[in-house]
């Protein structure tokens, strides 16, 4: 309850700073929608229309209160419903930070325990660089590689178009890549740790198989910091997301965003930003769960997680 009590006063404030973030933006999005040559009367009847002409405080409420409905408001720029509008587009944009993260999951963790078992000079090395280049590698970079190559070369898929599952694909690996090297480095750091401390020593001493420490013991300690760093990684696909969908065509949220922003279409603007706020708050609260599930030590109380 406390949690859920949590998240909820959570989203009130980012609706809120969102709601307000927008109202201090300079420009008339009335001048926009009509143009430089309508006249003050239009102006006035497409304000009143809008609800624009209203005080901030009622507005915000009239908003806010429609967001647990589902209602979130009259695009400006298409005269639809900004929910209508964003259904099809944020199933695109959870299908790929989904797969994306999926991705990440399934092959970093059996990749980290390799990387411990299987170690040698020659083979730290190779594995010190390959994973150095795949966190350096931007996914934009990645995301024209891949079009180019798969999209353009091949014709896999076509950029721009409704995406199917190859599209999405290698979408999804773009924003993995750089995420995947990173969660190796740290489980496998973080098995060596845990591999050399005094009940690792104790267990093997009293003729305990290394191989089933490692995994009876060592991985559940091991995988605690690495769930907190995926959920911090759920949370930050987000951005990631966004550059993707721009660059690889992906009609998603993010392509939205960057275009209704450019047309002060602010009802699409807030919804996205509170979708997406939403999403990187709940990252947190399920990465904090299954951390506690894990490890039955950690709490989780109204101040945060505690040991």
């Amino acid at each position: 309850m406390k949690i859920i009590l949590r998240l909820l006063l959570t989203m009130l404030l980012v609706s809120f700073l969102t709601f307000a973030a927008f109202e201090a933006v300079s420009g008339d999005p009335v001048r926009t929608m009509l143009g430089t040559e309508a006249t003050e009367e239009q102006a006035q009847a497409l304000r009143s229309e809008l609800g624009l002409d209203r005080p901030f405080i009622q507005r915000y409420f009239h908003w806010v209160s429609g967001v647990f409905t589902g209602n979130l408001g009259i695009s400006y720029s298409y005269r639809q419903s900004v929910s209508l509008l964003l259904g099809s587009k944020a199933l695109v944009s959870l299908a790929l930070c989904m797969l994306s993260f999926a991705m990440i999951v399934l092959i970093s963790i059996p990749l980290g325990l390799a990387s411990y078992k299987y170690s040698g000079r020659i083979l730290d090395v190779v594995r010190s660089i390959v994973n150095q280049v795949c966190m350096a590698v931007p996914p934009f970079f990645t995301g024209i590689l891949f079009s180019w190559i798969f999209g353009i070369g091949l014709k896999l898929f076509i950029p721009g178009s409704s995406p199917g599952f190859v599209h999405l694909f290698f979408a999804a690996l773009c924003i993995a890549i750089p995420r995947i090297a990173m969660t190796v480095r740290l489980l496998r750091s973080t098995v060596v740790s845990e591999m050399n401390k005094a009940y690792v020593r104790t267990a093997i001493s009293r003729g305990n198989d290394r191989s089933a420490v490692l995994r009876k013991h060592v991985l559940k300690n091991s995988l605690v910091s690495v769930i907190s760093f995926l959920g911090q990684t759920l949370a930050e696909l987000v951005g990631a997301t966004i550059v993707v969908e721009q660059v690889m065509g992906i009609p998603g949220l993010g392509r939205f965003l960057v275009s209704s922003i450019l047309h002060r279409d602010y009802p699409v603007n807030q919804a996205i930003v509170l979708i997406l706020s939403f999403w990187v708050v709940l990252s947190g609260v399920i990465a904090d769960l299954v951390n506690s599930a894990i490890d039955p030590r950690i709490k989780l109380s109204g101040e945060g997680r505690q040991l």
